[in-house]
């Protein structure tokens, strides 16, 4: 399959598929990914390219044996010879650095193939889908360096707030093969089998409509929403899909007994 390489530079690698399919990797494997500053100007680039870019779905991966250790600790350690409100300021900025690429308009993977910690952590979190690699070791541990939680932290916290506050309050460094974590990931399985599952995913999204899933995507990440408001939503977004006239082409290619290429 034709691939084109999307970004290549500051820490941050983008290989793009012919089938939309755009396989992210945090490139910082001699610190086993952390998340460093030259990373977030990355991030923040990329972010562009892939909005303008013809991907339809993004899958994250770190290179080398970890998915990301978190935060880039020389950095924390600079920034603690600022003021407090400097320091916060150059912490808010690099969350969104990186939350920008991390909550893009478009359905993303985290394939997470090892450790996978702190702001590491919180990134996969604000992915839509996550694969683990068995006993890969997860875990915020921002409370056992002085540091309070980061990276949006507490709002991920919302999906499994049990589970994730005892993570963020005790700092704790779980394996992802523990029983109690299962409604955190899609899957736990082997380096193999994750894989397989992450492609087929990625290549299910990426033959699905690209307007479907967009028009979808901001109900699905913002649970908290009335459910008539989002069956308010629902039925304009249906109406504006079914103007567009793919339905049935969709469904002719269907009884047809052949899969039909969503354009829009």
């Amino acid at each position: 399959m034709q691939t084109q390489t999307l970004y290549d530079k500051n820490q941050l690698k983008a290989e793009l598929e012919a089938s939309g399919v755009c396989r992210v990797t945090l490139n910082n494997p001699t610190q086993l990914n952390a998340l460093t500053k030259t990373m977030a100007e990355g991030a923040r680039e990329l972010a562009d390219l892939l909005t303008q870019s013809a991907a339809r779905v993004v899958v994250f991966t770190g290179e080398g044996r970890a998915f990301s250790a978190g935060g880039d600790l020389d950095y924390l350690l600079h920034l603690t010879s600022l003021t407090a409100e400097d320091s916060a300021k150059a912490m808010l900025d690099f969350y969104k650095s990186y939350l920008a690429l991390f909550t893009l308009p478009l359905p993303t993977i985290a394939h997470i193939n090892g450790p996978c910690v702190g702001a590491g952590f919180c990134l996969a979190l604000a992915c839509d889908l996550r694969f683990v690699v068995s006993n890969a070791k997860v875990g915020m541990n921002f409370v056992k360096i002085g540091l309070n939680p980061g990276m949006a932290a507490e709002f991920w916290a919302k999906e499994n707030p049990m589970l994730v506050r005892e993570m963020l309050l005790t700092g704790k460094i779980y394996s992802a093969s523990d029983i109690r974590l299962k409604s955190l990931f899609n899957s736990v399985a082997s380096k193999e089998s994750i894989l397989v599952q992450v492609e087929e995913a990625a290549d299910s999204i990426a033959k699905a409509s690209p307007q479907s899933i967009r028009l979808s995507l901001p109900l699905l990440r913002n649970p908290a929403l009335p459910r008539e408001e989002v069956m308010q939503r629902e039925a304009q977004a249906q109406g504006q899909c079914m103007s567009t006239g793919e339905i049935a082409k969709a469904v002719a290619a269907q009884k047809a007994g052949e899969v039909y290429q969503f354009k829009i």
